[in-house]
């Protein structure tokens, strides 16, 4: 008598809602709090993706294997020749909304694609980025 395992495809999806968060499922995972004391920024992200502990002070991220989620923050008038959405488009992402306070773009980093949001709340831009193995590009919905 042997088993047999029946092995569960993984989904992708992503949504934005008018609070500027970003909440992807896979499976059954549940949703993490965390308070960000460097970012000064609350955020939730997916259990599967593990929190990476960087000395980048500007920064956190959250992967897996061929998904992450990164979140920066920097400072307006820190000497910053400009955003990072306009860094994101000289370095070849496509933008794809944009509002007063907002900008969506798309692009590739490598084997991996991506979908940013940079939020400017006046004081600071947030950057969140979803990175994901073009595998998943039909199951990932635009933000």
């Amino acid at each position: 008598m042997t088993s047999c395992r029946q092995q569960v495809a993984k989904s992708y999806a992503t949504e934005l809602d008018s609070n500027d968060s970003i909440a992807i499922s896979i499976g059954e995972s549940k949703m993490v709090n965390y308070h960000s004391e460097k970012l000064g920024i609350d955020i939730i992200y997916p259990s599967f993706l593990r929190h990476q502990y960087l000395e980048e002070d500007q920064m956190e991220v959250f992967m897996d294997e061929d998904v992450s989620l990164s979140y920066m923050v920097e400072t307006i008038g820190d000497e910053l020749h400009r955003s990072p959405g306009q860094s994101m488009m000289n370095m070849g992402a496509e933008l794809l909304d944009a509002g007063d306070d907002y900008s969506i773009h798309t692009g590739q980093d490598g084997n991996l694609e991506y979908y940013g949001k940079v939020i400017d709340d006046s004081t600071r831009f947030i950057t969140v980025i979803l990175r994901y193995d073009p595998k998943h590009a039909d199951a990932v919905e635009p933000l």
